[in-house]
């Protein structure tokens, strides 16, 4: 029996090696892809890769080994509980900013000012009325006075030196009367308003003697601070200083002179002059 031919041969078969190949000589070790993974000793990591395993793996865990292998099996945090935690901490912290700012009141806060309106040119608009039957009042072009206007902090200053009626032309006795009004943009000065006028008892000294009492009807809190020299009797200057919200307003009158000079008003005097100049200015200023 004749053997069948086999198959003829494939003309696509690649029967010699490829022309192409590098070869290798006899005897050299085998090279490396240069983008391999180089091959540290045990138990160092790899630079970039964490210690113990691929991302999500726990720790301690030989990489690539079944759950079980070895350890306990540890499931991470779902992806869903972490976003649950984001929005926990993002509603902390919306609801923190609206307590710090009033943003769950639904009712508006109120001026801080209280409606007392700025007032650049305090000299031109105070008319010094309650001093008149003492003093003369020079016109408002022959006081001194600014203002200033910013948001944080505004303040107008005016002063007037008075001519007293019952002064001998020889006297050269002199009294003055200022005005300071601040309205306050940025800070609360409720807590600094009565240490600072409570403060000036303790400048009196053998010469001097400053008294400071509160004084009722007058803002949220007011106080009229006296300096008496030379004895009880003899006032030299005295303050009247008005708080009402985040507006402050004080009214100083002081006398100076010499033993021959004219007497000045008696502390009840002033202490009432300061009082009935200091309500109508208020009340010119919410105008």
């Amino acid at each position: 029996m004749s053997i069948p031919p086999g198959p003829p041969p494939n003309p696509y078969q690649q029967n010699n090696p490829n022309p192409y190949a590098q070869q290798q000589p006899q005897g050299s070790v085998p090279q490396q892809s240069p983008y391999a993974q180089p091959t540290m000793p045990a138990g160092v990591p790899i630079t970039g890769q964490p210690p113990g395993g691929p991302p999500g793996q726990p720790p301690g865990q030989p990489a690539g080994a079944p759950p079980g292998f070895g350890a306990v099996e540890k499931k991470g945090v779902p992806a869903w509980l972490w976003g649950l935690g984001g929005v926990v901490v993002a509603s902390a912290v919306w609801a923190g900013a609206l307590f710090a700012t009033g943003g769950f009141d639904s009712s508006e806060d109120p001026e801080p000012v209280l409606g007392y309106g700025f007032e650049k040119d305090l000299c031109e608009n105070t008319e010094l009325k309650a001093f008149e039957e003492r003093y003369e009042i020079p016109d408002a072009s022959d006081a001194t006075g600014w203002g200033s206007e910013q948001d944080a902090l505004s303040q107008s200053f005016c002063s007037w030196s008075l001519t007293d009626r019952e002064q001998d032309p020889d006297d050269y006795s002199s009294s003055y009367v200022s005005v300071t009004a601040i309205w306050h943009g940025a800070s609360d000065p409720t807590g600094e308003f009565a240490p600072t006028y409570k403060g000036f008892e303790d400048r009196s000294d053998a010469d001097y003697k400053y008294e400071t009492e509160p004084v009722k009807g007058f803002g949220e809190e007011a106080y009229l601070v006296r300096e008496n020299g030379e004895g009880d009797s003899s006032s030299r200057s005295m303050s009247l200083a008005v708080r009402d919200g985040w507006f402050t307003y004080q009214m100083d009158w002081s006398y100076y002179g010499g033993t021959d000079s004219t007497d000045p008003p008696s502390p009840d005097e002033v202490e009432q002059m300061l009082k009935d100049e200091t309500e109508t200015a208020l009340a010119d200023l919410k105008k």
